[in-house]
Parts: C-alpha cells; structure tokens; sequence
C-alpha cells in the first residue's frame, strides 16, 4: 500500500514536529554565535553541543512524523535500530560542524561538511523507517533521490547560518531551516510504499492511536526539555558576557590613556573618548581613519606606514606587547611625543589589535628640565 492511499496526516502531529525542529534549530543557531567568541577548547564544547542539538531535533521531528505516518497498522519499533540512527544524526552534525569551523580547505567548508551532514541525516530518515516492525518498505527512485539531495541542502544551509546568521536573523533563519527540514521528511514519507507480513494489521490502528500519540508528546517533551536546558545556560553565558562588555566599556571610558581598536587593515574599529579629546577628532571622525594616520606625518611618503602594516600583518612579536616612543599627530597635524602599546587579540575568528597611546609631553619636559 503506498501511504497516499491510507488515511490522512494528523495536522496537531505535524504541528508539533514542526514546532520541535524549530525550537531545535533556533537554539542550535543561537549556541553557535558563542563559538567565535570562545577559546579553542570552548570552541569544541559548543560545536559539540549546537551540533548534538540541531541532531536530536531532526530525529525526534522524524520519530513524532513516523508515528503520524498515515498506515494502519500497529506502529511498532526496533529500538536498536531508532537509538542507533540517534547516533548517526548527532556523528554526522558534529562531522559536518566541526568541517565547518575547523578544516583547513580552500574549498566552502559549509559544502563539505553539509554534505556529509546531509547524508548522515538522510540515512537517519530511512534507518528510521526501516525501524518499523511488521511491515517491508520500498521507495519511488525519484522522491528517493530528492529526499536525500534536500537534506544535503538543509544541512548546507545549517552550516551557513550557524556561521553567517545575524542574532536577530536566528528566527527567521530557523523558520527557513524547519521548513526545509520538514518538506524534507514528507517527501521521504511520500516515497514509501509499504506492505504488510500480516494482513490483520490493518484493522489495529484505531486501537493504538493514542498510544502514537502519548509517545510523541513524551518525545517532544524530553527534546523540549533538553534545548531548554541548552537554550537557558547559553542566554546565562549571553548575560555574562553582555556584563563584562559593559564594565570593559566603563574602564575605557575612565581611562586617562588614548585607546584604538582596529583590525588588521588599521581601520579602527573604536576608541575611547580620551582619544577624542588627545587627537581633536570626534569618535565619529576617528571612525572613518586608520591607525596609520594617528601615528605618521600626512606630508612624507607610506614607509614607516608600510613597515608597521606588514610587522602587524606577520604579528611581530618584536612589536605586539612592547612600549614604543614615537610621534603622534592630531587632527590640526600638531605633533607630539606618545608611548605607545600595541597588542592583539582574537574577535569572532579575525584577528583584532589594541593601542594604547599616552601622551608623555610633559614627561620629556621635566627630563628635560632635568637634564639642564
């Protein structure tokens, strides 16, 4: 019989699947913003568990679709063969994540580790299916085929967003995500033309409907449960951060000391107001300049500019963390001697750099006083 010409699909089951791998994906997409920002052993920890959930989503959307599938007969399962198709779903995520944020490929990582992912996740689907006891089952090539190349798809997708995603996209992305996700199980469903080792089967189904359905609420339960859990310490770690941001923000505003931050190109990224007032540009104006125009005249040729860009460029260790006595020069071209700090740091995957200049004017006056 081929699932068409059984009974209709349970719409309040197909909601709740669809409701599962969306709080999934949503919280498998939010974990994955706090990988850039950690250290690399963190880093492990949260693709283990962004990946571990996107997978556990996936495959309880397809156990509660499976228990909603539309024969009847009593629904049955090998448990072996469920736990283990588990355990594809989560090796395959964490496969094709781990691709994504740590192979070292000229080539999209995303595609790579999608595919994978995306294979793994196919198998899950149909490893689930072949979990059904009492019955044999065979599959439409075309649908077949599709199934499994949208899986692929989805899973390409997962990896892009979880890199590339916006925080205020998470939902929308995740929508898009469950969608796909979703049609991807249907189409699956709708290849499969099952028959029946015992035709008395067929008569069971109004008996054992709402056992289907207390086993898919006690699935979803358990998931929910789980992405609350993983959702609650992230958001507790958002809050953390969100606070540290905030007294780092306060010290850079008291500091007497000019700060810059400025990426590897020297664009700065951000100063405190102590530079404003130092140099005679607004934060606004600073934002438009590098850091090379801050340290040399605006008169004489690139070299020395040149010459810092390619030490930060290799991370001199000859320059980074060392004090530096040097000229500076201010909005008006005024010159004047600065001690100057320049350390660099990780952001997000990238490479982020620190100065810190004081102005030692009056420090060379009394030397020089001193001195005579």
């Amino acid at each position: 019989m081929h699932l068409a010409e059984a009974h209709p699909y349970s719409l309040y089951l197909i909601f709740l699947a669809f409701v599962v791998v969306l709080l999934a994906s949503c919280t498998s997409l939010k974990l994955t913003q706090r990988i850039a920002d950690s250290s690399p052993w963190q880093q492990k920890l949260w693709i283990l568990s962004s990946a571990s959930t996107l997978a556990l989503g996936i495959w309880s959307m397809h156990f509660i679709a499976i228990l909603d599938c539309p024969y009847l007969a009593v629904k049955s399962f090998d448990m072996s063969t469920l736990f283990t198709s588990l355990a594809i779903a989560v090796i395959g995520s964490i496969t094709g994540f781990t691709v994504m944020y740590f192979a070292a490929l000229e080539f999209p990582k995303f595609l790579l580790g999608g595919t994978f992912m995306g294979l793994s996740i196919a198998g899950m689907h149909f490893m689930n299916m072949s979990a059904l006891n009492q019955v044999e089952i065979r599959y439409a090539p075309l649908p077949f085929i599709l199934t499994i190349l949208i899986a692929i798809i989805a899973s390409i997708s997962a990896l892009y967003l979880s890199n590339y995603a916006k925080q205020k996209a998470i939902v929308t992305s995740g929508f898009v995500l469950s969608l796909i996700l979703t049609g991807m199980h249907y189409l699956g469903m709708s290849a499969a033309k099952i028959t029946y080792s015992d035709s008395s089967l067929l008569t069971e189904h109004y008996r054992t409907s709402m056992d289907s359905y207390v086993l898919a609420l006690l699935i979803a339960f358990g998931t929910i449960i789980f992405l609350s859990i993983n959702l609650f310490y992230s958001m507790k770690i958002d809050q953390k951060v969100a606070e540290q941001f905030a007294l780092k923000a306060s010290l850079l505003d008291i500091s007497i000391d000019c700060i810059m931050v400025f990426n590897s190109r020297g664009w700065i990224i951000d100063c405190n107001p102590a530079t404003s007032a130092a140099f005679g540009y607004t934060r606004k104006q600073a934002l438009t300049l590098t850091v090379f125009d801050f340290l040399f005249p605006f008169d004489r040729n690139g070299e020395a500019a040149a010459s810092l860009f390619q030490q930060l460029s290799r991370q001199d260790a000859a320059l980074l963390g060392k004090r530096m006595e040097m000229a500076a020069y201010r909005a008006d071209r005024s010159e004047f001697p600065a001690e100057i700090t320049i350390t660099g740091f990780q952001f997000k995957g990238k490479m982020m750099f620190a100065a810190t200049i004081r102005d030692i004017t009056n420090q060379k006056r009394s030397a020089s006083a001193s001195a005579s």
